[in-house]
């Protein structure tokens, strides 16, 4: 049996094992280095022509808000219901306690107590002087008839006469102080009834504006984020609950200070939410500044960035309330479009 085999290297037909693994090596390689480079140019494209294409900066969802809050000092004794709970107007959202109030109630009460006082004091007054009056007014005329006798006698003394003249001055006297502590009490007793009256009103609206500290939705809406929590003490004009309109949803948008055009109301622009693009417009510029709260700080102060209010299209589904959102507003139309065709390319079916 012949055991000698012929192995035919350097037939064409047989490929190189050592040759395929070189040549699968270098695509691999080549191909990963042409990623990275197209990768680090597209990243530098996109980094620095971005800014030239669109406008784009940090907004907030945010809708109109109702705050609940007393102008006392309370303490929470209960609340119902939590951060998103769904309210309608006029449920009851929790109870608080204020001392504050009812030392107010108090005092109101303590004044309305001093005025009954006063009125008694003053009536029983005006009671004693008009019942003396008709006498102090029978003694003047006694004394003026007595003094017109005197006058024409002729035997009467100068001691006498001087003694009738003072008892005269006395009961004139006596006549017009009676007189005018009535008129006095009746004007003083008028004033009293009108200060009581406004103290009873003025109780009246603390109580009703208090409710007995029940704490009620003012309109539909929905519940804030950080409502107060049972147990806390919280001081004159600090939010209770705020509750958010779910029928006025509108973003805030920060707009960066570098921008190459001015965005105007009406405008077009696309508000970003994780993989959603969702149209807008802009409603509303206002003329104020104010930072976003989720902007890096990288140094120094952070910088004021100008408001604007930008509304989502009729039919568009917006974002939760208070998330943080993208805005992104084109330069030109025609970079709208490509963008949108490309986002549609992109997007999963």
């Amino acid at each position: 049996m012949n055991m000698n085999i012929v192995i035919e290297r350097l037939n064409p037909d047989v490929p190189d094992p050592v040759e395929s693994r070189r040549r699968a090596a270098g695509r691999l390689v080549r191909t990963t280095y042409a990623a990275a480079v197209f990768g680090v140019l597209a990243f530098f494209v996109i980094y620095f022509g971005a800014p030239l294409v669109f406008l784009s900066g940090p907004g907030t969802v945010a809708s109109s808000r109702q705050v609940i809050s007393l102008p006392y000092v309370v303490q929470v004794i209960n609340m119902t219901v939590k951060q998103g709970a769904i309210v309608k107007a006029g449920d009851q959202l929790g109870q608080v306690r204020s001392p504050e109030h009812e030392s107010l109630v108090a005092t109101y009460m303590r004044s309305i107590a001093d005025i009954a006082g006063r009125r008694a004091e003053l009536r029983i007054k005006g009671r004693v002087a008009q019942e003396t009056l008709e006498a102090a007014r029978n003694y003047l005329r006694l004394t003026e008839e007595t003094m017109s006798r005197i006058k024409q006698s002729d035997y009467a003394s100068l001691n006498f006469q001087i003694e009738i003249l003072r008892q005269r001055a006395l009961a004139q006297k006596a006549v017009v102080s009676q007189e005018a502590e009535i008129a006095e009490s009746i004007t003083q007793l008028s004033d009293l009834d009108e200060i009581s009256q406004q103290l009873r009103t003025r109780v009246e609206e603390a109580e009703h504006a208090f409710a007995d500290g029940r704490i009620f939705a003012p309109i539909d809406g929905i519940v804030s984020v950080n409502p107060a929590r049972t147990g806390q003490s919280l001081t004159a004009g600090t939010p209770i609950a705020e509750i958010l309109d779910p029928k006025d949803v509108y973003v805030i948008w920060y707009i960066p200070n570098e921008r190459l055009v001015e965005p105007r109301n009406g405008e077009n622009v696309m508000v970003l939410f994780g993989n959603r693009r969702i149209p807008g417009t802009i409603v509303d510029i206002l003329p104020v500044s104010s930072v976003h709260d989720q902007q890096p700080l990288l140094a120094g102060a952070r910088a004021s960035s100008q408001i604007a209010r930008v509304r989502f299209d009729r039919g568009e589904d917006p974002p939760a309330l208070n998330a943080s959102v993208k805005v992104h507003m084109f330069y030109t139309d025609v970079a709208a479009y490509v963008a949108a065709a490309f986002a549609n390319v992109l997007s999963p079916r």
